[in-house]
């Protein structure tokens, strides 16, 4: 099996030839296309991970000013014609084009509730998620609409799926009900796109943020259509076995992103990795991190033993 036949037998449930990996982290966002490109294949070439999800932190070019609750049926976001999502495009292009056809490539995206909330602040939407939700609903399907194109035109531009990072169902944040008024419709929206796409795909991650300690409702995102879905099992005490049986889907995860895979030493990297695959298998299951590597001093050559040892595991 090449990567993306070994990635696709995953989320197809199957056992493949050996158990696939990936890991990521986050970019400097002043970065040109050329070094943006250079960077993802860099991580890439040096530790033979078996993906390539395409970190951009560049932000959403969400266009208006919320200053009163009449505000939120006047936002939105700049079209794919735009200067900023050309520049995401094209550095999709570029990766594809030096990383050739064997490899699946998923683009990194943000629902629009985070959208929002990177615009105008987190003090700021909570307020009025509180006060008016009706007119953040309509302030949130406006960036949904926005983003919608966006996530097809990245998989127009050669991206074979989007890896999206299901936010804001954090404990103490809201309400299901309220969460299923503001947030989920419009998550339902972007994750639609690949769903309805032949041979593109979803990995569903679901994200705390920080100021909620990343505890999360996982549950809440039982339905929501996906090939791979990820979670914290640190942040949420919610294990690989109890997502596999409560989502019934293909997994990805298992590594503490705080951890080991930060920090070393090697020895330590692949006895959590083999104790992750002994313990849950390899059967429609890939080798990743509880959420993107975060820290100080991040080194591809942990990374890399993290994959090697995925890739030599045998029960």
């Amino acid at each position: 099996m090449n990567k993306k036949e070994r990635v696709k037998a995953v989320m197809r449930g199957e056992t493949p030839d050996r158990a696939p990996a990936g890991f990521w982290f986050h970019y400097r966002p002043d970065y040109t296309v050329e070094q943006m490109v250079e960077a993802h294949l860099k991580l890439y070439r040096e530790t033979d991970m078996d993906i390539i999800k395409v970190m951009q932190d560049y932000m959403y070019p969400v266009e208006g000013e919320i200053h009163c609750a009449d505000d939120w049926y006047h936002i939105g976001v700049k079209g794919t014609d735009s200067e900023e999502f050309q520049k995401l495009a094209a550095v999709i292009r570029g990766i594809r084009s030096e990383a050739g056809d064997d490899v699946l490539i998923f683009q990194t995206m943000f629902g629009p509730f985070k959208a929002a909330s990177i615009a105008f602040g987190d003090e700021t939407l909570m307020k009025y998620s509180k006060e008016d939700p009706e007119a953040v609903a309509v302030g949130i399907r406006r960036i949904a609409d926005g983003l919608e194109a966006w996530a097809r035109a990245y998989l127009e531009a050669g991206a074979d799926g989007i890896y999206y990072s299901a936010q804001f169902a954090e404990e103490g944040r809201f309400e299901k009900a309220e969460w299923e008024k503001l947030v989920r419709p419009y998550d339902l929206q972007i994750l639609q796109v690949a769903d309805r796409m032949e041979d593109k795909y979803n990995i569903l991650h679901i994200c705390g943020e920080p100021e909620y300690d990343f505890k999360t409702h996982v549950e809440w995102f039982g339905d929501y259509p996906a090939d791979l879905v990820n979670w914290s099992v640190k942040d949420n005490g919610y294990s690989l076995e109890k997502g596999r049986q409560f989502f019934k889907k293909p997994i990805l995860g298992g590594m503490n992103n705080k951890g080991n895979i930060l920090k070393g030493p090697g020895e330590a990297i692949e006895k959590e990795a083999w104790q992750v695959l002994d313990s849950f298998g390899t059967r429609g299951f890939m080798l990743g991190a509880d959420c993107t590597i975060q820290g100080e001093g991040i080194r591809l050559d942990y990374i890399r033993k993290a994959v090697e040892t995925a890739h030599n595991y045998k029960k």
